[in-house]
Protein backbone atom coordinates (compact mmCIF):
# COMPACT_ATOMS: atom_id res chain seq x y z
CA UNK A 1 0.00 0.00 0.00
CA UNK A 2 1.20 3.48 -0.76
CA UNK A 3 0.03 6.78 0.67
CA UNK A 4 1.04 10.27 -0.45
CA UNK A 5 0.07 13.57 1.16
CA UNK A 6 -1.29 16.01 -1.42
CA UNK A 7 -1.24 19.80 -0.86
CA UNK A 8 -4.65 21.43 -0.42
CA UNK A 9 -5.90 24.39 -2.45
CA UNK A 10 -6.25 27.71 -0.62
CA UNK A 11 -9.63 28.18 1.02
CA UNK A 12 -10.49 24.48 1.24
CA UNK A 13 -11.98 23.72 4.69
CA UNK A 14 -9.88 20.60 5.22
CA UNK A 15 -6.70 19.71 7.10
CA UNK A 16 -5.12 17.09 4.87
CA UNK A 17 -5.50 15.01 1.73
CA UNK A 18 -3.98 11.68 0.71
CA UNK A 19 -3.89 9.45 -2.34
CA UNK A 20 -2.39 6.02 -2.88
CA UNK A 21 -2.66 2.42 -4.03
CA UNK A 22 -4.34 -0.29 -1.92
CA UNK A 23 -3.05 -3.63 -3.22
CA UNK A 24 -5.45 -5.96 -1.36
CA UNK A 25 -8.45 -4.01 -2.66
CA UNK A 26 -6.85 -3.48 -6.10
CA UNK A 27 -7.88 0.16 -6.11
CA UNK A 28 -6.43 3.61 -5.82
CA UNK A 29 -7.89 5.68 -3.00
CA UNK A 30 -8.37 9.37 -2.30
CA UNK A 31 -9.01 10.97 1.10
CA UNK A 32 -9.70 14.52 2.20
CA UNK A 33 -9.85 14.91 5.98
CA UNK A 34 -11.01 17.65 8.31
CA UNK A 35 -9.03 18.96 11.24
CA UNK A 36 -9.40 16.74 14.31
CA UNK A 37 -12.55 17.36 16.34
CA UNK A 38 -12.65 17.77 20.13
CA UNK A 39 -12.17 14.00 20.50
CA UNK A 40 -9.10 14.07 18.26
CA UNK A 41 -10.87 12.29 15.40
CA UNK A 42 -10.43 13.43 11.81
CA UNK A 43 -13.65 13.43 9.81
CA UNK A 44 -13.62 12.16 6.23
CA UNK A 45 -14.82 14.86 3.85
CA UNK A 46 -14.05 12.59 0.89
CA UNK A 47 -13.00 8.94 0.95
CA UNK A 48 -13.13 7.12 -2.36
CA UNK A 49 -11.55 3.79 -3.20
CA UNK A 50 -12.91 1.73 -0.34
CA UNK A 51 -14.39 -1.09 -2.46
CA UNK A 52 -12.59 -3.71 -4.51
CA UNK A 53 -11.50 -2.19 -7.84
CA UNK A 54 -13.45 1.05 -7.27
CA UNK A 55 -10.76 3.37 -8.71
CA UNK A 56 -8.77 1.17 -11.12
CA UNK A 57 -6.61 3.93 -12.62
CA UNK A 58 -4.54 6.64 -10.96
CA UNK A 59 -6.38 9.31 -12.92
CA UNK A 60 -9.65 8.27 -11.24
CA UNK A 61 -8.23 9.01 -7.77
CA UNK A 62 -6.67 12.25 -8.97
CA UNK A 63 -10.01 13.44 -10.38
CA UNK A 64 -11.59 12.90 -6.96
CA UNK A 65 -8.95 15.17 -5.38
CA UNK A 66 -8.79 17.89 -8.05
CA UNK A 67 -11.48 20.15 -6.50
CA UNK A 68 -9.59 20.11 -3.19
CA UNK A 69 -5.88 19.81 -4.02
CA UNK A 70 -2.97 21.07 -6.07
CA UNK A 71 -2.01 18.08 -8.21
CA UNK A 72 1.60 17.83 -9.33
CA UNK A 73 2.17 16.57 -12.88
CA UNK A 74 4.31 13.69 -11.60
CA UNK A 75 1.67 12.29 -9.22
CA UNK A 76 -0.05 9.95 -11.69
CA UNK A 77 3.28 8.41 -12.71
CA UNK A 78 4.29 7.92 -9.06
CA UNK A 79 0.98 6.23 -8.28
CA UNK A 80 1.42 3.88 -11.23
CA UNK A 81 4.94 3.04 -10.00
CA UNK A 82 3.45 2.29 -6.57
CA UNK A 83 0.94 -0.11 -8.13
CA UNK A 84 3.55 -1.83 -10.27
CA UNK A 85 5.92 -2.24 -7.31
CA UNK A 86 3.57 -4.73 -5.68
CA UNK A 87 2.39 -6.71 -8.72
CA UNK A 88 4.14 -9.90 -7.56
CA UNK A 89 2.84 -9.61 -3.98
CA UNK A 90 0.23 -12.19 -3.04
CA UNK A 91 -2.39 -12.13 -0.32
CA UNK A 92 -1.48 -13.78 2.96
CA UNK A 93 -3.90 -16.01 4.90
CA UNK A 94 -5.40 -13.10 6.85
CA UNK A 95 -6.06 -11.07 3.70
CA UNK A 96 -7.61 -14.10 1.97
CA UNK A 97 -9.95 -14.67 4.93
CA UNK A 98 -10.85 -10.96 5.08
CA UNK A 99 -11.70 -10.96 1.36
CA UNK A 100 -13.85 -14.08 1.80
CA UNK A 101 -15.66 -12.42 4.71
CA UNK A 102 -16.23 -9.25 2.68
CA UNK A 103 -17.66 -11.31 -0.20
CA UNK A 104 -20.04 -13.16 2.15
CA UNK A 105 -21.11 -9.89 3.80
CA UNK A 106 -21.72 -8.27 0.42
CA UNK A 107 -23.87 -11.20 -0.69
CA UNK A 108 -25.92 -11.08 2.52
CA UNK A 109 -26.38 -7.33 2.11
CA UNK A 110 -27.57 -7.84 -1.48
CA UNK A 111 -30.01 -10.53 -0.35
CA UNK A 112 -28.32 -13.37 -2.21
CA UNK A 113 -27.27 -16.64 -0.64
CA UNK A 114 -23.63 -16.83 0.48
CA UNK A 115 -21.49 -19.35 -1.36
CA UNK A 116 -20.44 -22.40 0.62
Amino acid sequence: MSRHKVPLRDGIPAASAFVGWDRPLQTYFAQVLSAPDEDGEEIEIVWAGTAFGELPRAVHAIRVLEPYCHIEASLAAQLEIDRMACLATRDGPNQLEAKAFMARFSQMKDGSEPEA
